[in-house]
């Protein structure tokens, strides 16, 4: 004690209270860590499958515009040959007429552009939703060490149990770059008494 003195043993004192405080409250905060790691593979699926429906409805979407931009190519193709007969023989009011529906539908080619253009909001959105999802697998992934490491202490395994702890926060490392991500995860929670 000499080279530390009281103060040293008093702030080791401070640390060991601070620890075990921390431990108390994740030990309380344990159901809640449960729950939201049991939602966060739902919220993520939700999200996955709302990127997949709106891209999948702007792409039929884009597909029938393009069918009717394409039926008005032809329309307007056959009205303008029926104009030039028209005139030809002398008929310039029915003429006239079919030169306003000939308007009409090119204004309506313009309409289904800007239909088109306005459907690029679903790129940004599947953009965004990529992100939530990225983001709640951290989180999750998180929660999943949090489980580990303070399960392993809560349940006072023994110092050479850390060796498990680190093969299971390596297993939970590398399935984040495999598909079997959600299945190593509920593993883990599983050993822990969680699920």
């Amino acid at each position: 004690m000499e080279n530390g003195g009281p103060k040293l043993y008093e702030e080791l004192g401070e640390l060991a209270r601070f620890v075990k405080d921390t431990m108390r409250t994740l030990s309380a905060a344990s159901p809640q860590l449960t729950s939201t790691s049991a939602q966060l593979p739902a919220a993520a699926s939700h999200l996955s499958d709302l990127k997949q429906m709106t891209e999948d409805g702007t792409l039929e979407v884009m597909r029938l515009t393009e069918l009717i931009q394409d039926n008005h190519g032809r329309i307007a193709k056959d009205l303008s040959a029926v104009v030039e007969v028209l005139r030809a023989m002398d008929c310039p009011t029915l003429a006239g007429r079919l030169e306003k529906v000939t308007s009409v539908l090119a204004q309506d080619e313009k309409y289904l552009t800007e239909i088109m253009t306005a459907l690029s909001f679903q790129d940004l959105v599947a953009q965004r939703v990529k992100k939530l999802v990225a983001i709640l697998n951290e989180v999750e992934g998180k929660l999943v060490e949090l489980v580990v490491i303070f399960g392993l202490q809560q349940s006072g395994q023994a110092a050479g149990d850390a060796s498990l702890a680190g093969q299971l926060l390596k297993q939970l490392e590398e399935s984040k770059t495999t598909a079997m991500k959600q299945k190593v995860a509920d593993d883990i929670l599983a050993q822990f008494g969680f699920k």
